[in-house]
């Protein structure tokens, strides 16, 4: 499945005439840079935390350890709750992602491609929102669903109640309903080795599975592969930090699809 998918985006790719792509993968596949015409390279620096689950959110729990414990403990001891439903929270959840990601830097996605992925998904979807007593959503996030596995592409908290840990909140209702739900797999998501959000992700139990990300150029052109890119999107997210919240809510989904994170 996997090499016929890479092989039809080589031929669209070859179709739409373009330079260069990026094909990324949770196996290595050594052969892309081997092929006449191409050149560019592997990038190896990212990789996938995975956590395995046990059979129920009681197990879960009573391997974590008593720091971990302590934080989770710590909102719902401020009053904070969490609330794990369908569509009808997408609203929630979009107020806080839009906040979060404005303050990150970065343009967010339309409100209708939120509701256009879970009505794709279906009951393969879940939204979660945290509230404070006052009902005022501060964390919130989407799972999906395949076969025994979860994955978490979307989750995001207000910086200004990161006192109170409610993205711990956040996670641990996601984990348990996992658990508790017959899944024995949960994805965290992609992080570089050593910054925050893999510690993040390591101190719940989630070991790392290296991606291998190829950047290729084709038809004999060559690929830059060197940190300029990245240079460039610091630039642009503090521009973006600055931009007055109406003004970064009404373009961020209207430039978010021409921009691969």
């Amino acid at each position: 499945m996997q090499q016929a998918l890479i092989g039809e985006a080589q031929r669209l790719a070859g179709e739409l005439g373009v330079s260069g792509m990026d094909i990324r993968c949770s196996q290595e596949h050594s052969n892309l840079l081997a092929q006449e015409g191409v050149s560019g390279q592997v990038i190896s620096n990212k990789v996938s935390m995975i956590l395995s689950l046990p059979a129920s959110s009681d197990a879960l729990w009573s391997g974590f350890k008593a720091k971990l414990k302590s934080q989770i403990r710590r909102p719902e001891k401020e009053g904070l709750r969490g609330h794990i439903g369908g569509s009808e929270l997408l609203e929630d959840f979009y107020r806080v992602f839009t906040i979060n990601m404005h303050d990150l830097g970065s343009p967010v996605h339309a409100f209708k491609w939120f509701k256009s992925v879970l009505s794709a998904y279906n009951d393969k979807a879940k939204v979660g929102i945290i509230y404070l007593k006052n009902e005022e959503p501060v964390a919130a996030g989407i799972i999906l669903f395949n076969g025994q596995k979860v994955c978490i592409p979307w989750a995001s908290s207000l910086r200004k109640y990161n006192r109170s840990a409610p993205n711990m909140l956040l996670y641990w209702q996601f984990l348990s309903w996992a658990a508790e739900n017959g899944y024995s797999e949960f994805d965290l998501g992609r992080s570089t080795p050593g910054e925050g959000t893999y510690r993040f992700k390591k101190q719940w139990g989630a070991k790392p599975k290296q991606l291998y990300w190829y950047k290729l150029g084709l038809d004999g052109k060559k690929i830059d592969c060197s940190d300029s890119e990245s240079k460039g999107r610091e630039t642009a997210a503090r521009v973006w930090q600055y931009l007055p919240s109406c003004i970064a809510d009404f373009v961020g989904p209207r430039v978010r699809k021409y921009i691969s994170l």
